[in-house]
This record gives C-alpha cells, structure tokens and sequence, in this order.
C-alpha cells in the first residue's frame, strides 16, 4: 500500500512539474509574441503565440494576443474564433472584453464589406436629349410602315382582281336510299 502511495505522489510531482514546464514555455512563446506584436512582425507574432496557445490551450492570453494580430494580418475568420474563444475563458466584467467586442465589430464589418460589396453610388439622371427636329421623311419607321401598306395593297388589289366570286355549290339530292351530288 505504501509503494502505491508512493508512486502516486511521484506521478502528481512529475505531472505539476511537466505542467509547471509547459506553463515556462508557453510564457516564453507569449512574450515573444507580445512583442513581435507591438514591433509590427504580425507573422512571427501569429508563430509565437499559436505555439503559446498550443501549449497552454485553456488559457485566455494567447487567444487574445492571436486575436489582435490575426485582426492586424486581415485573417478575420480565425481572428473572430480567438476573440470567442477568448471570451469564453474569461469573466464577462473582464477590462479586456470591450477590446475583443472591437475586434468582433471590426472583423465583422469587414467580413461583411468583402462578401455584399456595396453598389456603386447612382449616377444622377442623365438630362434627356433634346428632342430631334428631323423631318418626318428621314424617319425609318415611316418607310417601314409605307413600305407594309403597299405591300398589303397589292395583296388586296391582286385577290379582288382574281376573285371569281363566290364558290359555287353542288346541289345534294336526298331520298330514302341516300343522298347524292
């Protein structure tokens, strides 16, 4: 029993110490991050602080920190998972929360300009052509419809002309055997 004791110490020391070294080493990556951040080098911040968050991934900084430099790098998508992933491991009345609430709104108004681009602003009514003063003659659709009446003309002068009047009809002639022409 007391060897059982034992090695169940010895596990809980050497758990809190492997804990205890990720903790060292995901501050390291954090700090760097940090001020990678501050200088500028978004890239290297982004490196730096997803090792951080990898290490330590109930902790909130590195969300946070990888929010702010995904927001800076323009990757919205992923910066919006790390501000709620953020927000989810810290107490709302947190000095923090309305500093990610910015990078939400940001990141969504500018998720929304990408997808709806905005129209263009309407041009203002172009001023209606003066009217034309050309004579009726020059019109094409006065010689459309000219050249349609004397088409049709000529169809009705020629049928009247050829009309051998009314067709004439054989007389039938029925009688109880039948009929016929």
């Amino acid at each position: 029993m007391r060897a059982f004791v034992t090695a169940i110490v010895v596990t809980g020391l050497y758990a809190t110490s492997a804990h205890a070294d990720a903790d060292t080493e995901a501050l390291g990556h954090l700090d760097r991050g940090v001020a990678a951040y501050r200088a500028g080098d978004y890239t290297l911040a982004e490196h730096e602080l997803q090792a951080a968050q990898q290490l330590v991934p109930d902790r909130a900084n590195p969300y946070r920190w990888l929010a702010l430099t995904e927001a800076a790098l323009g990757e919205c998508p992923t910066a919006l998972v790390n501000v709620e992933s953020f927000l989810s491991r810290i107490a709302a009345d947190d000095p923090r929360v309305a500093e990610m609430v910015q990078v939400r709104q940001r990141c969504v108004l500018e998720l929304h300009a990408k997808r709806a681009p905005e129209p263009a602003p309407a041009a203002a009514p172009a001023a209606p052509a003066p009217a034309e003063e050309t004579p009726i003659t020059h019109r094409w659709w006065l010689w459309a419809a000219a050249g349609a009446v004397a088409i049709t003309a000529a169809g009705v002068t020629y049928a009247a002309v050829h009309d051998s009047g009314p067709p004439q009809l054989h007389t039938v002639t029925c009688s109880p055997t039948g009929c016929t022409m």
